[in-house]
Formats: structure tokens, C-alpha cells, sequence
């Protein structure tokens, strides 16, 4: 009698699951649209504050703020130095993003796409060993800084799986290609918090932002393309291809 009843609570989950409805802040759109691309557009754009602290009942992670585990920057001879390990990053300000010349394959589920940021913010912990010019930086501390300008072009491809005899669709990785037009940064307690030495030091590095912005390019690249892509993989795993590209 257990067993009866655990599978007829199986079989419910599983019909209810199939056949449950697509949540209001999907924006469905028909494959046959001739105005598809406006209409997936305006599909991101409706569900912009729910990326913004994640869908729980869908899995869909929050975007905000999004963690750089770590990155390491070492350049140069030991005459000029530069040495800086970067640790838990906490970026604030993906759920911005502009999104801009979105194109739609519908039947392939392909899309391309500029996204941009007017800015992201990020604070997190340094260490940092350097020589730069006749100035010695050996320590430890909080960091904060904001990336200005970034652009980047993107290009979003799946495949169609069959389960239970429904066509659903899986994302491939997103691949960014990103453009940081600037960055500055602010290295705190630097010379034991030396009111001269400490922002002295942190225009010379900020100087040289460029040398950072190349070692965090590709962390935030792979970041930002791991979590769009989770997010577009645990909507299109919840419903199928044809409830979300109705071919009507």
C-alpha cells in the first residue's frame, strides 16, 4: 500500500510538472512572428527584475552581484614588477545590461546580440607585491573600482534534446567578446593607510588600469557567460521548445 501510494504522488508531480503553465513573466513568442526579434527582446526586457534577484520555483540563480573568485595579474621583470592577486570579487551592476541588435534564429534557436554595461561596480580583497618606477607596494587589504565603457558582442547557440518524447532546447556556452574602455580601482590601507603614499600609489596603478583590465577580461568573459547561459538553460529545461516557440 506504500509503495501504491509513493507512485501515485510520482505520477502526479510528474503530470503536474509537464503541464504546468508558462509563468506571466515568460513572454512567449511564436517562431512565425516576422517581428520575433522585437519580441524576444521585449521578452528579456519583462523579466529584467526577475534576473535581477533570481527565480527560485525555475532555479534561475540571481545576477546580482556576480563573484570573480580570483584573479591574478603578474607582469614585467623584477626591476618593474607588478604582482596582484585579486580574491572574491563582488561585481554589482549586471542587471543594467543594454541590450541592443538582437537577431533571432527561432528554428535553430540562435541568437546574436551587443550587450553593454554603463558601468559595474566591484569591491573584493588584494594582495599586491610591486615595483613600479623607484615605488615598492607590498600588502594586503580591500579593493574597490568600477569598470566604465563596457561593450561586448555575443553570440548564443543550442541544440534540441528529446526527453519523454518532447523536444526541448539546451544552450551552448555564450561566447562574449569584451570591450572595457576604462577602469579605476582603489587599493586600500596601502603604506598602512599613509594619507600621501597611499593615493600617490593608487594613480600609478590606476595608470596602468590597462595591464588589470587584460587579466580580468577574460575571468569576467567566462563569469558573465557561465550565468547567462545557466539562466537561459533552467527556463528552457522547465518547458519545451514548442511552449515557448509556438509554431502558430
Amino acid at each position: 500500500m506504500h509503495a501504491f501510494v509513493i507512485r501515485i504522488c510520482l505520477t502526479y508531480t510528474l503530470f503536474t510538472v509537464a503541464f504546468a503553465a508558462i509563468p506571466s513573466y515568460i513572454k512567449v513568442c511564436s517562431r512565425k512572428d516576422p517581428e520575433i526579434n522585437k519580441c524576444v527582446f521585449n521578452s528579456i526586457e519583462q523579466l529584467r527584475d526577475k534576473l535581477t534577484t533570481g527565480i527560485p520555483e525555475l532555479s534561475v540563480p540571481s545576477i546580482e552581484p556576480l563573484t570573480l573568485k580570483h584573479v591574478h595579474l603578474l607582469r614585467g621583470p623584477n626591476g618593474a614588477r607588478l604582482d596582484i592577486n585579486l580574491t572574491n570579487l563582488q561585481v554589482s551592476g549586471p542587471s543594467t545590461f543594454k541590450l541592443r541588435d538582437l537577431k533571432v534564429d527561432p528554428n535553430n534557436v540562435a541568437l546574436t546580440f551587443k550587450i553593454s554595461f554603463q558601468k559595474l561596480d566591484f569591491r573584493g580583497k588584494y594582495q599586491i607585491n610591486a615595483q613600479i618606477l623607484l615605488l615598492k607596494l607590498v600588502g594586503e587589504g580591500g579593493l574597490t573600482g568600477t569598470f566604465l565603457g563596457y561593450d561586448s558582442d555575443c553570440f548564443m547557440k543550442s541544440h534540441k534534446v528529446i526527453r519523454n518524447n518532447q523536444t526541448y532546447v539546451n544552450f551552448e556556452k555564450m561566447k562574449f567578446n569584451i570591450k572595457i574602455n576604462k577602469a579605476h580601482l582603489n587599493l586600500d590601507n596601502l603604506f598602512n593607510g599613509d594619507p600621501v603614499l597611499g593615493p600617490a600609489s593608487n594613480e600609478v596603478l590606476n595608470a596602468n588600469s590597462d595591464l588589470l583590465v587584460d587579466e580580468i577580461k577574460p575571468v569576467l568573459e567566462d563569469a558573465l557567460s557561465s550565468l547567462f547561459t545557466e539562466i537561459a538553460n533552467k527556463i528552457t529545461e522547465a518547458f519545451t521548445y514548442d511552449e515557448l516557440f509556438p509554431n502558430n
